[in-house]
């Protein structure tokens, strides 16, 4: 179907939706309503003639039945139906195409069919707790029982109300517009679902397919194994990655976060001459990307003998977080109460007592959020090490080998970007485990983490 074919028919159902709104209104004003005059507004000039002919059956002057087909009004009407339409076929083709698809391939043949088993259990089970509330039953119980097929809604059927429900609003739940509604909800919840999920079971499913230069069309294996990972941890330096990475992330995290912790204390509590003038230059200095200063950081490096060395990645990682985390930790320290620094000072405490014994305990959400976002960056970043980290470092022998000083976005890069060591499964395996220290550090701060990301919004 060309862009012309698509032009026509959008231009030809608004003709008909402008037609039928226009026509209907005009019935309405002279009484006629319901399904029949709906259909009857549908047919172009027919419609029309057909209800101006008629008598009006109800009181209207001629006067209100011209407003409503003057220019003004029908460019009114072409807009806004225009726009309805358009927004339409923007959902409606990606989906048909989506669909078309679908029926073609097996693996979006398998999503699909996957999407719509699961909105159907979503819709049934919408229904039947809704259908239980209306009873008086709520709970955990109707939402069980609603993701059996059909005998949930049998079941909430046959047992006896505890609410005064009325037949109508029990009927209610099934209208159309109803139904419509909780359709495009689960819908929607469905496919962020699976766009969210079926990648990462994809990724599992590459893990274990062991496959090196294909890409597999399935989400999992039929023959799922551990060879990308025996791969891996044998034939690999994937341990001196990992434990590369790691080392960085911790200095990253723990001397980067106290380091940041104490200037923003600094900011926070104490005037000096040169406050307002260096916190500007610090934002200023966030606005520009890293990459613009690769070269400068490449020739310091150079001069300090420390290309090839991928500890030292961390001073340039720590160097490049302060600007937003300190303004973002500086906002938190503003917002704590400096009664309680006076309180501790005439207890006898010096300001690095305040610092440790009272700022820091009352800064752990923000602290946390800093830290976790800090420890991630070295494990996602590839730019810096792999152009500091591709030379061997000073005082190294002939044969030495480069790829142990290599992070591990250097070193799984590898493995789909060079043709000589194409795996596609050990790069699935290794970002598998590149995700285990990162979920686990979320799963042990989460209590502390949506707090964190909200702290430091409010202006100091």
């Amino acid at each position: 179907m060309t862009i012309l074919h698509i032009l026509l028919i959008y231009f030809g159902i608004l003709i008909l939706l402008v037609n039928q709104g226009t026509v209907y209104d005009y019935a309405q004003k002279k009484g006629y309503e319901g399904i029949k005059y709906r259909l009857i507004a549908l047919i172009p000039v027919f419609g029309f003639k057909y209800f101006q002919k008629n008598k009006p059956l109800v009181k209207v002057t001629d006067r209100e039945l011209k407003y409503l087909i003057s220019p003004e009004i029908l460019g009114k009407r072409i807009m806004l139906y225009g726009l309805l339409l358009l927004g339409a076929f923007i959902v409606i083709i990606p989906t048909s195409v989506i669909i078309y698809l679908s029926l073609s391939n097996n693996l979006l043949q398998t999503l699909f069919t996957v999407f719509v088993i699961i909105l159907a259990f979503l819709l049934h089970q919408g229904t039947v707790v809704e259908y239980a509330s209306k009873k008086g039953y709520e709970g955990i119980k109707p939402g069980l029982m609603g993701l059996i097929p059909v005998y949930g809604f049998y079941y909430y059927k046959k047992i006896p109300k505890r609410r005064n429900a009325t037949k109508e609003s029990m009927r209610d739940i099934f209208k159309f517009s109803s139904m419509l509604s909780r359709l495009l909800i689960y819908a929607e919840i469905t496919f962020v679902a699976v766009i969210v999920i079926v990648p990462v079971v994809y990724i599992f499913g590459m893990a274990f397919a062991n496959v090196r230069s294909d890409v597999p069309n399935q989400i999992w294996p039929s023959n799922p194994s551990f060879g990308a990972f025996t791969y891996l941890f044998e034939e690999t330096n994937f341990t001196r990655w990992y434990t590369n990475t790691l080392t960085i992330a911790l200095i990253n995290m723990l001397g980067g976060t106290l380091l940041i912790t104490g200037a923003a204390y600094v900011f926070a509590r104490f005037s000096f001459k040169g406050k307002k003038a260096g916190l500007l230059t610090i934002l200023v200095l966030q606005a520009f990307p890293s990459f613009m200063g690769l070269i400068a950081m490449y020739v310091l490096f150079w001069k300090f003998n420390l290309l090839g060395r991928p500890t030292y990645l961390s001073i340039l990682y720590i160097g490049g977080s302060i600007p937003g985390n300190l303004w973002l930790i500086k906002g938190f320290l503003s917002q704590i109460p400096k009664d309680l620094d006076e309180s501790a000072m005439i207890d006898g405490a010096n300001k690095l007592q305040i610092f440790f014994k009272i700022i820091l305990p009352l800064s752990v959400p923000i602290l946390t959020f800093v830290a976790v976002s800090m420890f991630m960056g070295p494990w996602m970043d590839y730019l810096l090490p792999g152009y500091l980290l591709r030379f061997a470092p000073a005082g190294a022998p002939p044969d030495y080998d480069i790829s142990r000083q290599w992070t591990l976005a250097v070193g799984l890069f590898r493995f789909i970007n060079d043709l000589n060591y194409q795996h596609y499964s050990a790069f699935a395996a290794g970002a598998i485990l590149v995700g285990l220290p990162i979920t686990a550090l979320y799963m042990a701060f989460q209590k502390y983490l949506i707090e964190g990301i909200m702290a430091g919004a409010t202006k100091g």
